[in-house]
C-alpha cells in the first residue's frame, strides 16, 4: 500500500464520480434559509440567486427524467403550463450556478446532505434527473467553486482514514414493515455489557428478525450463496439463448451474503454513521447499536479507490454478466461483461472489507475497469448482443459508506448497546437514555 492510498479527497474526486458530484449538488444546492421569508420568497440579492438556481435544476431535472421515460408529473398553477423539451437546459443551470455563493456548510448540514445523497442512490435505473444534469461538463465545471470550499472546510479529511477497529457499531433495526419482526437485540436492556462474559451476550442471530412466516432469515453461508449466484447466472443465460433480446431486471447488489456481520465507525458527535447513511432507505427511524470488540489479528481489504474495488474483481471474479446486464445498464447505460468479487474466495484471505466514506465517494456508482475480455471465460451462452464495449468491468452497488462486511469470525464480543431513535421535528437521530 503507498503512502497516498489514504490520500484525502480532491476536488477533482468529487466532481469525477456520480455520488461525490450529488454530494456538491446537493449543498449548492441548500444555501441559507435564513434568507428567504416565511413563503419561501428570497429577501436577499445571494437568496433570489440561489432560487433562480433551484428553479432551473427542478425543471431541467423534470424534462431529464420525462426524456428517460420516468414516470414524473409537474403539478401547476393557474395559469402555468409545462415546459416543452429543451426549455431549461444543463447550460442554462450552470448559468444561474454561476451567480450562486459557495457557502461552508456545517457537520450537520454535510451529514444531511449526504443522507440525502445515500438514501437517493439507485442500481436498477437510470439516474435521477438532477445527477443527469449535474453530470453535464458545464455544471460539474460550475460546481468547482463548491467542491473546493467543501475541501477547503477540512471536514472530509478523516473520511479517507483506514477501519477504526476500536470504534465499529452493528445496527438491529425495528421496523416490522420492511424487517418481519423485531429482532431479538431489542429485548436486551441498553448500556455496556458486563465484560467478564466470556463468550458474546447477543449472537448474530439477535441482529436479524426470526424466520417465521415471510420474515427475513438468516444467512445461507457463502456456499449457498455461491451456488444461488451459480444457478441464476445459467438460468438467465439459458434465457438469454432463447431470446438474445430480452431484457429481464434481477439483483442489482454486489455485497457479499445477507446475514454476515456489519458495521460503522460514528460521526464526530459519536452518531453511527450507519443510522444515517443508508442505500435505498426506507425511511427506518428505530435501531439499536452494539458496539462490537474485534480480534485483533483480522486482516481487512479497504476499499479507497476504485483500484482497490477492480483489484478485488481481478484476483477473484464471479461473472454475473447476464444476471446484471439489463439492470445494471439501465443505471449506467453499459452492457457487457460484468464481474464482482468472488466473496468465498475473498473471505480466504481477509477477515473483513471496508469501504471508507471517500472509497464510496469516489467509488460507488461508477462502472470501474477490471480486466479486458480474457478475465471472464468465452462461452456459446455469454450473451453479447448491443455490448458497448469488450472490457469486464464490475459496479459497487448497494454498499453503505464506511460499511465493513465482516466475511469470517472476527467479532469477539458486543460490549454495549445503545438505541438511537429518529426524531423527525429535528431532522436527526437522538441516542435515548440508558435502561
Amino acid at each position: 500500500m503507498t503512502s497516498t492510498h489514504h490520500r484525502p479527497l480532491t476536488a477533482e474526486d468529487l466532481l469525477a464520480s456520480p455520488r461525490g458530484r450529488s454530494l456538491v449538488f446537493g449543498l449548492a444546492l441548500s444555501g441559507r434559509e435564513d434568507e428567504f421569508d416565511d413563503e419561501g420568497q428570497p429577501l436577499t440579492a445571494s437568496a433570489r440567486a440561489l432560487d433562480e438556481f433551484r428553479n432551473a435544476v427542478f425543471i431541467a431535472g423534470y424534462l431529464a427524467d420525462k426524456a428517460q421515460g420516468a414516470a414524473v408529473a409537474m403539478y401547476l398553477g393557474e395559469g402555468d403550463s409545462e415546459p416543452a423539451p429543451g426549455a431549461v437546459t444543463a447550460g442554462d443551470v450552470a448559468e444561474k450556478l454561476r451567480f450562486v455563493t459557495p457557502s461552508k456548510p456545517s457537520q450537520a448540514e454535510l451529514e444531511h446532505t449526504m443522507a440525502e445523497v445515500i438514501g437517493g442512490a439507485m442500481y436498477w435505473q437510470p439516474p435521477h434527473g438532477a445527477d443527469h444534469i449535474a453530470a453535464g461538463p458545464e455544471v460539474c465545471e460550475a460546481l468547482r467553486p463548491f467542491a473546493e470550499e467543501l475541501i477547503g472546510t477540512g471536514l472530509l479529511d478523516a473520511w479517507s482514514r483506514p477501519l477504526d477497529t476500536e470504534n465499529q457499531w452493528a445496527l438491529a433495526w425495528d421496523d416490522e414493515e420492511h424487517r418481519g419482526g423485531l429482532p431479538a437485540v431489542f429485548t436486551h436492556p441498553t448500556g455496556p455489557i458486563d465484560q467478564a462474559e466470556s463468550r458474546p451476550a447477543i449472537s448474530l442471530a439477535d441482529l436479524f428478525s426470526p424466520a417465521d412466516g415471510d420474515g427475513d432469515r438468516l444467512p445461507w453461508g457463502f456456499d449457498a450463496w455461491l451456488g444461488h449466484v451459480l444457478t441464476t447466472e445459467t438460468e438467465y443465460r439459458h434465457d438469454l439463448v432463447k431470446d438474445p433480446n430480452d431484457e429481464v431486471s434481477g439483483e442489482w447488489r454486489s455485497t457479499p451474503p445477507k446475514g454476515l456481520w456489519t458495521s460503522t465507525s460514528t460521526w464526530p458527535d459519536q452518531t453511527p454513521i450507519g443510522v444515517e447513511l443508508v442505500e435505498d432507505d426506507f425511511g427506518l427511524e428505530r435501531a439499536r447499536a452494539c458496539r462490537l470488540r474485534l480480534r485483533p489479528e483480522a486482516h481487512i481489504a479497504e476499499i479507497c479507490w476504485p483500484e482497490d474495488w477492480a483489484q478485488l474483481c481481478r484476483r477473484f471474479p464471479l461473472d454475473v454478466t447476464a444476471q446484471r446486464r439489463y439492470v445494471w445498464s439501465e443505471t449506467t447505460g453499459r452492457k457487457g461483461r460484468w464481474v464482482i468479487p468472488d466473496w468465498p474466495r475473498v473471505a480466504e484471505e481477509f477477515d473483513g472489507v471496508h469501504v471508507s466514506l471517500a472509497g464510496y465517494l469516489r467509488t460507488a456508482g461508477s462502472v470501474v475497469e477490471v480486466g479486458d475480455h480474457s478475465l471472464v471465460e468465452t462461452s456459446p451462452s455469454l450473451p453479447t448482443i448491443g455490448n458497448t464495449d469488450d472490457a469486464t468491468v464490475s459496479l459497487m452497488a448497494g454498499w453503505h459508506p464506511d460499511m465493513t462486511f465482516w466475511l469470517n469470525d472476527v467479532v469477539d464480543t458486543v460490549t454495549e448497546v445503545v438505541e438511537w431513535v429518529y426524531d423527525n421535528d429535528a431532522d436527526a437521530w437522538r441516542r435515548t437514555p440508558t435502561q
